[in-house]
């Protein structure tokens, strides 16, 4: 059972129950004062009972204690009652509600030291029993709370809930027959309920009586013949059970009666699926998802289960049918639009995906898992600025997820906001927990510190990513490449932007940037045939120019110029702002 025990409706009782008691024990008193001064002329006070000053402040205190509770502020109140407590020790509302804010906090033996004072003082209330046993439930101790129940029934005559609560614990002992019994009398008693008919169906399923489980159905069903649900119920039972004939004859006078009725078809379809009639069952299942019927987990399974048959074209055709057939029924129903946001996926279609995972938005923005599908998308067609208008809007809804704060964050400094990008890198930082996700975090710093001018933050984040991850080839080629620019610590840039190359040989960035740590350290030999295999497999304008540029080092000023001009036809936003000048001029610029 849950340990949030108690209801709401339940501690407001208790405070109109304290307030009558402390009103009584006033009356009591009063009354008691009255007697002596007839029988003796002289008042009589208890020194164990307060005084009227102390049971006001009590009151008044107690009153401020259950809002703190009813706001979840449990330690705050159990403050307040300790001086209820210490003010009126023979007030067993107080003693009750002190008990409530220990079993919330999950302190139950002593919870259970207050709960069964509070009994002590008011053997008669049903609630206090209840809280006593629930208490020694949640401690494993089912024997005392069976006691606890069977002397609340002996003393305030037991209610539905006292029934229930014998009867779950006798499950929990593993006495199933037992338990049965007093569902049995609770049923007697306050009538037919039916999550005590659903709890007696799995018992006796569990002890391999199916006839006994159908028959608490059929209590059901007769109880409430206008209840589709239980007939429904009874079906599913007869299906599981593999009583094929007997959840046709229920199910025919159903469809029969209402012809319309989505659930009553999918469970005909589910017949039909069971004994290989594919056709009759597609069928079926179209009539069901055409029904306005709310769609079960079980259906929309059906509908994501098709997604696995898109490469067989008559599967993929079916698929899509149903899933427009349901969309025509449930046009607001945000499930079904995403999941035909993954049906476009799964063809490629980009675009159309994006278009029904945002309607989906539109009817309900708290689904994590469509925002990072749009921004997938988003970030795979390079769309940047739909990124950053996607993540902004998703992060007013998940603040706390850290990569909607790195696709914000790496549009912004692909796009040359660098500050905004750093701002929303870092708010990323903080709320971040996932290692590796971490590391990209600091790389993008690192690139964006950069291009702030901040050096010695960018090198010192590029170090953090080293320290966790040595072998970082993004990291370890920009480190490498931006050292070199400033002519810094080449040693470190060669060695570190030699790993990438090894890593991918046949990659032409890092190439590029090995021979331009090269070029930089002067090792013009090394670097033209570093930069000769980057050449020979690139489309940058930028590689190119490189290339032209170490050639005319080693005196091939005319190679150099041919590779100038190649370089300025292939553009690119990273040539240097020299190279027409090193073309007309036919010579190198720094």
């Amino acid at each position: 059972m849950s340990k949030n025990l108690v209801s709401v409706r339940a501690v407001i009782f208790m405070i109109i129950l304290s307030f009558f008691a402390f009103d009584n024990n006033v009356l009591a008193q009063r009354k008691k004062k009255k007697k002596k001064k007839k029988e003796k002329d002289i008042p009589v006070v208890s020194i164990e009972e307060p005084s009227k000053k102390e049971k006001r402040k009590s009151e008044e205190l107690f009153v401020y204690a259950v809002n703190e509770y009813l706001l979840e502020e449990y330690e705050q109140s159990l403050q307040l009652l300790e001086k209820c407590n210490e003010l009126t020790p023979k007030n067993d509302g107080i003693k009750y509600q002190t008990a409530l804010c220990y079993q919330k906090l999950e302190q139950y033996q002593r919870s259970q030291q207050f709960a069964k004072r509070a009994l002590e003082l008011d053997p008669e209330n049903q609630y206090y029993y209840k809280l006593v046993a629930q208490n020694y439930e949640v401690l494993g101790l089912y024997k005392d709370a069976l006691q606890v129940l069977h002397k609340q029934i002996e003393v305030t005559g037991g209610d539905e809930e006292a029934y229930f609560q014998i009867a779950m614990l006798y499950l929990q002992m593993g006495s199933p027959r037992n338990a049965i019994e007093f569902f049995d009398i609770g049923e007697e008693k306050y009538g037919i309920n039916d999550v005590i008919v659903r709890q007696k169906q799995r018992i006796y399923i569990r002890l391999g009586d199916l006839d006994a489980a159908l028959e608490e159905g059929n209590k059901l069903i007769e109880a409430y013949p206008d209840d589709l649900e239980f007939k429904y119920s009874q079906v599913r039972l007869l299906l599981g059970n593999n009583r094929t004939d007997e959840a046709v004859e229920m199910l025919e006078p159903i469809l029969k009666n209402y012809p319309n009725e989505g659930e009553g078809h999918f469970l005909l379809a589910t017949i039909y699926r069971n004994q290989g009639e594919s056709e009759k069952y597609y069928e079926e299942l179209k009539i069901a998802f055409a029904s306005e019927d709310p769609l079960s987990d079980e259906k929309f399974n059906i509908l994501a289960g098709y997604l696995q048959f898109t490469y067989n074209e008559k599967k993929r055709k079916e698929g899509e049918e149903l899933i427009l057939i349901a969309l025509e029924a449930h046009p607001n129903d945000a499930k079904i639009l995403a999941i035909y946001g993954d049906f476009q996926i799964s063809l490629k279609k980009f675009d159309e995906a994006r278009k029904f995972y945002l309607e989906s938005l539109v009817k309900n923005p708290d689904n994590f898992k469509v925002w990072q599908q749009v921004l997938s998308i988003d970030w795979e067609l390079q769309e940047t600025d739909s990124v950053i208008t996607h993540s902004d809007l998703a992060l007013e809804y998940f603040p706390n997820q850290a990569i909607l704060y790195f696709y914000n964050g790496s549009s912004k400094l692909f796009k040359k906001e660098y500050e905004e990008a750093e701002v929303m890198l870092n708010q990323g930082l903080q709320v971040v927990v996932d290692p590796s996700l971490k590391v990209q975090f600091n790389a993008q710093l690192g690139d964006t510190y950069y291009k702030l001018d901040e050096y010695k933050k960018a090198f010192a984040k590029y170090e953090e990513v080293l320290k966790v991850d040595p072998m970082n080839i993004y990291v370890l080629n920009n480190y490498s490449y931006f050292l070199s620019l400033r002519k810094e610590n080449l040693s470190k840039a060669e060695e570190m932007s030699h790993q990438t190359v090894l890593a991918e040989p046949e990659n032409d960035t890092y190439l590029d940037t090995y021979g331009w740590v090269l070029f930089v350290a002067g090792k013009y030999a090394e670097a033209k045939d570093v930069l000769s295999k980057a050449a020979a497999i690139t489309k940058s304008g930028t590689v190119i120019e490189h290339y032209g540029d170490v050639l005319f080092k080693l005196g091939e000023v005319d190679k150099a110029v041919e590779q100038w001009e190649k370089a300025k036809e292939l553009g690119g936003d990273d040539l240097s702002d020299s190279l027409d000048k090193k073309i007309k001029n036919k010579k190198y610029y720094e």
